[in-house]
């Protein structure tokens, strides 16, 4: 457990499903989630859409992003907007670790 409630060590979170998720929608009205990703090319985030925004940030590694059917090569510090309702998956041919954080606003 962190020495202090607003400081949350990812190195004590547990890796479930490929993802380490922050649990930040409980401590503040501003982020519905947080989450880091780890994909490979075995667990690839296939396109989907939903009513959040969000945003995803590459930590580490390269990727494919597919926003509206049109890939797009990313990496390291890349950051995508993602409005509610765009067509949005990421692949790897590698390994990639990104952020996940949606804005708990739906569109």
């Amino acid at each position: 457990m962190s020495e202090h409630r607003l400081l949350i060590r990812g190195s004590e979170l547990p890796e479930v499903n490929r993802r380490y998720d922050y649990g930040v929608d409980k401590l503040q009205k501003q982020v519905g989630h947080f989450v880091i990703w780890h994909t490979t090319p075995d667990n690839p985030f296939k396109p989907h859409k939903h009513a959040l925004e969000e945003f995803w940030f590459i930590l580490e590694g390269e990727a494919i992003v597919t926003l509206e059917g049109q890939e797009y090569r990313v990496g390291p510090r890349d950051l995508i907007v993602l409005p509610a309702w765009v067509e949005h998956g990421l692949r790897t041919e590698s390994e990639c670790y990104w952020i996940c954080m949606d804005t708990g606003r739906k569109g």
